[in-house]
């Protein structure tokens, strides 16, 4: 049996798609969820008119069998947003390469 198999164009795209991906700082895995809150000000209009509420940002992720929230910081959201992109990407290049190379088990095709 060969020791490397011949990529097709659609393989060798996947893998430089992942390879620029992997070059990057930051994967992150899990989704952000928006929530909206009330303060613990007395005085604020969010404790009155539930369309006042103030808007916090978190990552929602599952570890050990157990679902966590992580508080994102405003200053935080452009970098985390980008680091589950991203994460989400890779996720799916790998799901089509091993869709590929499924195929290629299935047909006895190296």
């Amino acid at each position: 049996m060969p020791s490397s198999f011949p990529l097709s164009d659609q393989e060798r795209r996947l893998y430089s798609r992942l390879r620029d991906l992997l070059r990057e700082p930051g994967l992150l895995r899990g989704n952000l969820v928006e929530i909206k809150r009330h303060c613990g000000k007395k005085n604020c209009k969010c404790q009155q008119q539930p369309d006042s509420r103030h808007r916090a940002l978190c990552l929602g992720f599952s570890l050990n069998g157990k679902h966590r929230t992580v508080y994102i910081p405003a200053d935080w959201e452009e970098p985390v947003r980008r680091w589950v992109h991203r994460h989400g990407e890779v996720r799916d290049l790998l799901e089509q390469l091993s869709l590929l190379f499924l195929a290629r088990l299935q047909n006895r095709k190296p």
